[in-house]
């Protein structure tokens, strides 16, 4: 007579299955802290992953830089390799419900970052994009191994990034028109905004004219500080430029241009005839 165990079999697959999700959950935490690492190092030596300047309009938003939220990163990603590593050697109930915890607190935060950028600034930056995707896969592989925290993570992250958009800021009414595929910043009593109002027409694109005093608030949350400033909504490309050069030597050379003066020190103008306004 033979006894068959099925659920012991179905265990057995379970535990397998679970073990190899929690190696993949280590093996993606570890790429998350070296990529925060590489941005770090690279930011101690003044640069940086991404060179565009959406990038460096979000680390302006930072209130001690853009080096506390890497440590921030760094401090996360070395948490979740740390306790991936420990949960392969064994099972660990308190240390499962602290991972399940700071991942619902990460996915969080990472609602209340996106939601910033798409809302508030309109710019994205390949940094945070990148560190949110990591998030995110973690938070899909403890749902795959039937953490129903999860749950609650993601609807966190959709509930803070859902705030951004019905919450308006309380200094601005208005944010900068989405539908347009160029908008630039300007004041009427800036010469250099003229000429580059001027290019602008001459090139016939649709331009969205904005006065930077009525966006000043919106502006400076931003870190821009000087007009003419030219913002481009492309469709997989957005990002700021600032100044009569920049504006005037994108719209020859187009993105091509763009790297010169997303450098680390771009040309200084001239003293006598400085290429932008102050807002």
């Amino acid at each position: 007579m033979r006894i068959f165990f099925p659920l012991r079999g179905n265990n057995v697959r379970e535990d397998r299955n679970n073990k190899r999700i929690r190696k993949l959950f280590t093996v993606v935490s570890l790429l998350g802290l070296l990529f925060v690492l590489t941005e770090t190092v690279l930011q101690l030596f003044g640069k940086s992953i991404c060179a565009l300047e959406s990038c460096k309009l979000v680390a302006s938003s930072a209130r001690f830089g853009d080096l506390s939220i890497l440590v921030g990163g760094l401090f996360i990603f070395s948490l979740f390799s740390i306790t991936g590593i420990m949960s392969l050697r064994r099972e660990m109930p308190g240390l499962e419900n602290f991972i399940d915890l700071a991942l619902v607190v990460s996915l969080a935060c990472e609602g209340f970052f996106t939601g910033y950028q798409a809302f508030r600034i309109h710019a994205a930056c390949l940094i945070c994009l990148t560190v949110f995707g990591f998030i995110v896969v973690l938070g899909v592989l403890r749902l795959m191994e039937g953490k129903k925290a999860m749950i609650a993570g993601f609807a966190s992250l959709l509930s803070v990034f859902s705030l951004f958009y019905f919450i308006l800021p309380a200094d601005s009414g208005a944010g900068i028109p989405a539908e347009h595929q160029m908008v630039l910043f300007y004041k009427p009593d800036c010469s250099h905004c003229a000429e580059v109002k001027k290019a602008l027409d001459q090139t016939k694109l649709p331009v969205q004219h904005l006065s930077a005093d009525e966006y000043s608030g919106l502006l400076g949350k931003m870190g821009i500080e000087h007009v003419p400033a030219l913002y481009v909504n492309r469709k997989n490309l957005k990002f700021y430029l600032t100044g009569k050069d920049a504006i005037l030597r994108y719209l020859k050379e187009g993105s091509s241009a763009i790297a010169p003066y997303d450098s680390d020190q771009p040309p200084p103008p001239s003293p006598e005839d400085p290429e932008d306004c102050e807002c």
